[in-house]
Order: C-alpha cells, then structure tokens, then sequence
C-alpha cells in the first residue's frame, strides 16, 4: 500500500460493531493476504469527540479509527468540523500527526503513531517517555503553522455578535480564547458530568452571558500570562496528557493524537491542563517542573534565564485558574463556580447552587481571584511557594491570603471533592493527593 494515497471508501461505520470495524481495517492492511488475518478492535473513545478505535495485530496497533458522532459537544457543530479538519492537515503535514490511510462518508482511517508510554493516567513511563521528550514534543506542536486558524476565528466570532462584542477587544494572549472554556466556536462550552447534552451546554453558556460573569472574567487582566513565551500565539493542543502521547517502536519518536480540542491560542493554554492532569504539585516536585519547563524553553529557542523560567512557570500556575480544566472551569458536578448564585442544570440537585444565601457569588469571585493574583506576584515568598506546592495549594494553605469569603469557597470546593486535581484532599486531615515522586 501506497503511504502517501488515500483510499476513498463508499462505507459508513456510524453504529458499526467492533467485528464490522475489524473486518474493513482488516482488508485495508491484508487484502492481498490469503487466508485473510483479522485485526483485533478495541473502542477507547472519549465522552465529548468522535468514536475511537484503535486496531491491533497481536499487540501491535496498526491504526486508528475515528468515526464521527452528531450528537456530542465536540462533532454537532460544522465550525467543530472544519477546525478539527484544518487542525489535522496542519498537524499532520508539520510531522507530528499520522497519516490517513482511508477516508469514508462518516470516518477516516489514520496510520498507528505507535503505542502508549502511560505509566497510568496521571504519569508518563519515563523509559519510554522522558520529561525532555515529551517537552520537544510540545515545543514540536507549538512551531506548527497558525495562519490556518485566523479565518476559522473570524467566522466563530461572527456566529454571536454578544461574545464577538465580547471578545474582539481583547489581546490574542488573554485565556478567553481556549474554546472548550469559553465555547465561543459553537455556543458549547465543555462540560463535566459526563459531558452532559447539547442543550446543557447552550443554557450554560447562556447563563453566563445573562449573569454578566462571562464578560467579566473574560476581561480580568489578571488572569493574562505577562512572559513573551506564555504569549506566543502557537497551535494548542488543548489536551496535552499521558494517554495521548504515543511511542513509534521503529523510531522511539513521540508523537500527539486526539485533535478534536486542537486551535490556535497562547502558548500557556499548552500548560494549564498539564499543571491539573500531570505536571502540577499534586503529582511533579518544583525541580522536575522547572527541568521540563527549560527544556519546553530551550526546544523552542526562546530565553533561559532565571527571570524567563520563574516568570514562564508564574504565567502555567495563574493559568489553572481559566484553564479548560481549571479552578473555574465548567466541568464541576457539584456546581459550575461562575454560575454561583445562578440556578443552573448541571449542578447536583441536593447542592444549593442559587438563591441569595450563596456567597459568594461567580461575579464576585473573579475579583477575589484576581486580588489573589496580584498578592501572590507582589510577594517573593509566595511567588516561590506558589512555584512550590502550586497556587491553588498557596491558597487554600494561606486560608485565602485573609479573605473570608475567598475561605470559605476553597474549603466548599474541599468538600465537595472538587480540589482534587490540585492535590487537596476532601477533609482536612485527608491525605494530600500528591504522588510519591511529589513528595520526595
């Protein structure tokens, strides 16, 4: 087979069973072969893209299989997509995604980038994957074109005049712009509890413009990296972990899948997820994350000084306040924190999430984040704590830097066990989670 064409395929695998699956990648890879082998077919698909499935001959993948989906937040929307489509060509041509090998009405069939180097979920096996690796990788990500991206944004921005109000005023670098966040592509920002439906997530996005709270935060400056290198406009990931990083046995080279969050923004979007999902305090030491951060640095050919690094980490920890997955993100079950005071859907139905006894509130909690932010870069001693043990951690330690209010939601967030991937336990005399490798 010709690695450079694409097959083009009459077939639909929308509902398709796993030996149906199997049967079609099987002929693409042994058609010549008789009697025909049969690849084995396992679905590992994600809540809010396309089906997945990953294809093996004994244990060895062979390709992957993403077949889309209408009915979940990430595939119901054409600017979802074609941005989704751009982002793969781009990926793919600046050799850091794959190759498609066939292409149907309703999936394609892309080449195996190699096998996994998750120790688990939350850990790299750093044998196969070291941290200096894995951050080449990301830098590799970051020097893909962008131009691609620019006239996708204009026609996101022009589905919602509100937002485009909204938003157009503001610099490219501002956090605003990470759409599983703000949702501003589609209407449909990302949500937790099992990425609930469609619908949902158009009322939660909603809400939040209604409240006033979207313009808000999107406009707190606070939250804005302040390094050249937090800056950079560069292709984001969106969900750079451990389980979409792959090893080529032929190779050793790393490579990225899983494109579906995939745009163009700043650079420390690239982090805010890794700092909750991998690389934060809960599970890194200060020395690691400033060897990967160098190394990050260094890969892309930007400044090492002392002053760069400790700024560059500063910008990764202030951005797990907005990040996708962050202190204020929309993927809580017990309540979405900007929608405090605001009944909405998604909030559990014993947990009081409107009304005038909730304080405080989701407008009112930006301005005592953002007063957070700007005591913690006025202070030296808590620049390094926070560089340390990590500004959420900083935070809920120093009770709220005196804020009784900004207290008391920490420790509601506690409770409510929705502090966990910045290492804070559900009780006070809980075991921090924080994995050995932190803690030595």
């Amino acid at each position: 087979m010709n690695d450079q064409s694409i097959i083009k395929s009459q077939l639909r695998l929308k509902e398709a069973t796993l030996s149906e699956i199997a049967e079609v990648t099987s002929k693409l890879f042994f058609q010549n072969e008789e009697p025909q082998k049969l690849l084995s077919v396992k679905d590992v698909s994600g809540n809010s893209g396309a089906k997945t499935y990953i294809c093996n001959e004994e244990e060895v993948p062979k390709c992957i299989v993403k077949v889309k989906s209408g009915d979940s937040i990430m595939n119901s929307h054409p600017h979802t997509t074609a941005r989704v489509a751009a982002a793969t060509k781009v990926l793919r041509g600046h050799g850091v995604a794959p190759p498609i090998l066939m292409e149907g009405h309703d999936f394609h069939i892309e080449r195996s980038a190699g096998t996994s180097v998750m120790k688990d979920f939350f850990h790299f096996d750093q044998n196969l994957a070291p941290p200096e690796n894995v951050a080449k990788l990301l830098a590799k990500v970051h020097s893909s074109p962008i131009s691609w991206y620019e006239p996708l944004k204009r026609k996101f921005l022009e589905r919602d005049l509100t937002l485009k109000g909204i938003l157009e005023p503001l610099p490219p670098y501002a956090p605003c712009w990470c759409l599983p966040w703000s949702g501003f592509d589609t209407g449909m920002p990302i949500l937790g509890v099992g990425n609930p439906n469609i619908e949902t997530a158009k009322i939660i996005l909603e809400l939040l413009v209604e409240s006033g709270v979207y313009k808000k935060v999107m406009e707190c400056s606070a939250f804005h990296p302040e390094s050249e290198a937090a800056r950079r406009q560069v292709v984001v990931h969106n969900d750079f972990k451990p389980d979409n990083i792959l090893i080529d046995p032929d190779t050793s080279l790393l490579n990225v899948i899983d494109y579906d969050l995939v745009q163009v923004g700043p650079a420390v979007m690239d982090f805010g997820l890794p700092y909750t999902m991998w690389l934060g305090s809960r599970f890194t030491n200060f020395k690691y994350r400033e060897a990967f951060i160098k190394s990050y640095l260094n890969a892309s050919n930007l400044p090492l000084g002392e002053k760069e690094v400790t700024q560059f980490m500063l910008d990764c920890e202030v951005n797990t306040i907005v990040a996708f997955p962050g202190l204020l993100a929309n993927l809580y079950d017990a309540e979405v924190p900007l929608l405090r005071g605001i009944k909405h859907p998604t909030a559990k139905p014993d947990f009081l999430s409107g009304g005038s006894e909730v304080s405080p509130t989701g407008i009112e909690l930006v301005d005592l984040l953002a007063d957070a932010v700007f005591t913690i870069k006025s202070d030296k001693v808590l620049i390094n704590n926070c560089l340390k043990d990590g500004l959420v951690m900083t935070m809920f330690k120093l009770e709220g830097f005196g804020s009784k209010a900004l207290n008391s939601w920490l420790k509601e967030m506690q409770r409510n066990k929705m502090l966990r991937l910045f290492g804070i336990a559900e009780t006070d005399d809980g075991e921090l989670y924080v994995s050995e490798h932190a803690r030595n």
